[in-house]
């Protein structure tokens, strides 16, 4: 089963390489040269490895590795619930602080208030990160590739 797994991506990534190799070299730099050829070389690594019993040799039980702890948890329906607000608030107030601020402003300070409050991070490490994030939202993205990101509602450009 798993060698049909993998013949499927196989043909998929070898299609991709087959199609796109044509293609301008700006246009076929992503999903040819990122993803189709090193997507094709690790499916042969894969195939090598489920051929020649690979995990099995290296003391596997039932040709793979044992990674996980597998534990029967049960939560209390008090802690569940509490979660599942927990996660729904943060989502929604970064989806409403992206649209009223845009994310260039919003994600770093969700990511900043979430490490700091969730994730009981220091106020300085907070800060570094929300600091890092904006380096990569700003910095990379709208300075570096020049993608400009849609404005806050009341923030405009």
């Amino acid at each position: 089963m798993k060698a049909n797994f993998g013949l499927f991506f196989l043909a998929i990534f070898l299609v991709a390489v087959w199609t796109g190799w044509e293609w301008p070299y700006i246009a076929k730099l992503m999903p040819v040269y990122i993803a189709a050829i090193p997507g094709f070389a690790l499916v042969l690594v894969q195939l090598y490895r489920d051929a020649t019993d690979w995990e099995g040799r290296r003391g596997g039980k039932d040709g793979g590795l044992e990674m996980d702890i597998v534990q029967d948890v049960q939560l209390d329906k008090k802690v569940e619930i509490q979660r599942t607000v927990t996660f729904f608030a943060w989502f929604i107030g970064g989806a409403v602080g992206i649209w009223l601020f845009g994310i260039v402003i919003a994600l770093p300070v969700l990511v900043s208030l979430y490490a700091l409050i969730d994730g009981k991070e220091r106020w300085i490490t907070s800060l570094l990160i929300g600091a890092c994030t904006f380096a990569i939202v700003w910095g990379f993205f709208e300075y570096m590739l020049e993608a400009r990101w849609p404005p806050g509602i009341l923030i405009p450009r």
